[in-house]
């Protein structure tokens, strides 16, 4: 199974506060039968200021940790991006 949306990357918006707190729900993903999750942070200007570089560092950082824990849990990047009329206005 393939989680697409999922909030796990620690201390980078309202999802998990520790890194503690993000083994643990990779663990619970792992149990569940996740095999793959979609890292997919806010990206909400003004709010949640995650930028790909950033996003990018944060999910190799967990996969390491992941991996050191010896859970079976493969993450790829993501975002939850907010966003607004005009948004793209030339």
């Amino acid at each position: 199974m393939i989680d697409l949306h999922c909030h796990i990357l620690p201390g980078i918006d309202d999802g998990a506060k520790t890194l503690e707190q993000a083994l643990e729900m990779a663990r619970i993903a792992e149990q569940d039968g996740i095999t793959h999750t979609a890292c997919t942070p806010h990206a909400y200007p003004g709010v949640y200021e995650n930028e790909a570089k950033g996003i990018f560092a944060a999910v190799s950082s967990l996969q390491q940790h992941i991996n050191d824990s010896g859970i079976k849990l493969k993450l790829t990047h993501g975002a939850d991006t907010h966003l607004v009329p005009n948004m793209l206005s030339n």
